[in-house]
């Protein structure tokens, strides 16, 4: 989730240990609070893909508080795990 409120997922294909993986990194809706302190999540019926990563299985989005860039985990099981980062994180 963004400092913002938007909450960002990851989705992926798997085949099994060997792939092929595929994955994307969408904008899946918000979470709100209201000034009673009621929280409110709101989902996208359709949610808008914010980017794609072909051969490699994202497991892992985090945004960190004052930044707009988040770490992206792989776990591509036989293939090795990857850590990089991409600026889905703005408000």
């Amino acid at each position: 989730m963004t400092d913002s409120g938007r909450i960002i997922a990851s989705s992926a294909a798997d085949a099994g240990d060997d792939g092929p993986f595929d994955s994307a990194v969408s904008d899946a809706g918000r979470v709100s609070v209201s000034a009673a302190g009621r929280v409110r999540v709101t989902l996208v019926a359709s949610p808008s893909v914010l980017g794609t990563f072909p051969e490699y299985r994202i497991e892992a989005v985090e945004c960190l508080p004052g930044s707009t860039d988040a770490p992206l985990g792989s776990d591509d099981e036989n293939l090795g795990g990857y850590v990089r980062t991409m600026p889905f994180c703005e408000a």
